[in-house]
């Protein structure tokens, strides 16, 4: 029969350990809320930003049509294209172009009021390192504490052993759950700043067409502005070419400038020993338990093990899955590949129109030509990425869809999860004296 002292030693040990259990379900759902709300996206926005994004496509691309008409009207005989054709074509440039970047701008500013909520409910950068440190302090607390306490029973003793086990699997669980903050925190911030990134670029080099356009309108009157219109596009092209690279080298930039600041925040402690063999050992050491309350704790201890255990294959079927939704929800970005692809059939109309202006401005048969052969590769970027956005976005309906059924999407795996820590709490507050 263990003393008094003994008992007593037990007893606290199993209060601290409900006390650090509820702490790791704290810390475990304040990541399931923060990878929540961070980033929100509803399901509408996909197809609102795409319908904007297919109306500006597609009235650029009868403006295209309109020029291209024309210059193939007058190939031969410049005299024979229509001058109020041409300014009509110029003028639904500058609606699709409007169109464009106030949809761009419209998803900026959505994402904006999503990054100011997250931060207003404690989910900024800043707040949630903030809240997991003193999730982290509270637990080191009682680390301690445990660890004094079990130091005060005999060293011959089975059950101190079994402790000393137990404590490194919670130090085991609470590694996992801090690598998972870790993981999301980064991959949030690196989202955020690639898509806001996109969206600024996007909306300015539309609004920049939108102002060649203009020029080009009084360059009807003043023909000495045709180059400015000319040159004005040739910007607003190559930033449209460059954008989506640079949104994802700036998205990857501040993934690992995240990654480095919460490395020296929130520091990871040495990875646990041989872990499944510890908890092998735990189980079989459990079964010559001869108090029921230390060996209750221990069944819970179980089930945290198994529920931090589950996390990594979690986070993976998460991570895994996100990537799908976000790849091909991103029609705003057109793809990594897909969007340089669009922007550089645009550069060569831009860049032959100033070419035939400084060039060939009274040479109107070849000016003609060259636009004519400029007009016809932006056609082709045009019909691209008219094809490619409704594709994009029925593909990503179609694999959340999917998802769903199988309740697999993100969503429904967090909140699974969430479940069975309400389901754990509850039997760790049922088992409190």
């Amino acid at each position: 029969m263990a003393s008094a002292a003994t008992a007593d030693s037990f007893a606290k040990v199993s209060s601290i350990d409900r006390s650090l259990l509820l702490q790791l379900i704290k810390l475990a759902r304040f990541n399931i809320r923060f990878h929540q709300e961070a980033n929100r996206h509803q399901r509408w926005r996909t197809l609102t930003y795409a319908g904007g994004r297919e109306a500006g496509t597609a009235v650029s691309f009868s403006s295209s049509l309109i020029d291209l008409k024309q210059r193939v009207r007058g190939l031969d005989d410049p005299a024979l294209i229509s001058r109020n054709a041409l300014k009509n074509a110029v003028t639904a440039s500058l609606v699709g172009s409007a169109i464009s970047g106030s949809a761009s701008s419209l998803e900026l500013a959505q994402n904006i009021w999503v990054m100011l909520q997250a931060g207003k409910n404690g989910y900024s950068p800043k707040a949630s390192c903030a809240t997991v440190k003193s999730i982290i302090a509270d637990t080191d607390v009682l680390f301690a504490e445990r660890e004094r306490v079990v130091s005060t029973l005999p060293q011959a003793l089975n059950q101190r052993r079994i402790y000393e086990l137990e404590a490194e699997l919670l130090h085991h669980i609470r590694q996992q759950l801090l690598l998972e903050f870790r993981a999301w925190s980064c991959h949030s911030r690196g989202q955020a700043w690639r898509e806001n990134t996109f969206y600024s670029v996007d909306a300015l080099q539309n609004f920049t067409r939108m102002s060649a356009a203009i020029i080009g309108l009084k360059g009807f009157s003043q023909p000495s502005l045709g180059g400015a219109a000319a040159v004005t596009t040739v910007v607003a092209n190559s930033a449209a070419t460059l954008n989506p690279l640079l949104c994802g080298i700036v998205g990857m930039s501040m993934r690992r400038y995240q990654m480095g600041r919460l490395a020296r925040e929130l520091p990871l402690e040495p990875p646990l020993r041989e872990a499944q063999p510890l908890l092998d050992l735990k189980l079989k050491m459990k079964l010559e338990l001869e108090d029921k309350d230390s060996e209750s704790t221990a069944k819970l201890l179980e089930e945290a093990v198994s529920l931090g255990d589950k996390s990594q294959s979690l986070d993976l079927a998460i991570d895994r899955e996100n990537q799908d939704i976000e790849r091909l929800r991103r029609v705003a970005q057109q793809q990594t590949i897909a969007g340089p692809l669009i922007g550089l059939t645009s550069m060569p109309g831009a860049v032959l129109g100033t070419l035939a202006f400084y060039n060939y401005r009274y040479d109107r048969v070849t000016t003609n030509k060259m636009l004519f052969a400029g007009r016809i590769s932006a056609l082709s970027g045009q019909t691209f990425a008219l094809v490619q956005t409704p594709v994009t976005v029925f593909s990503g309906l179609r694999k959340s869809d999917r998802l769903r059924k199988q309740g697999k999407l993100p969503s429904q795996l967090l909140e699974e999860r969430m479940k069975n820590l309400d389901r754990l709490e509850e039997q760790i507050l049922a088992k409190r004296p």
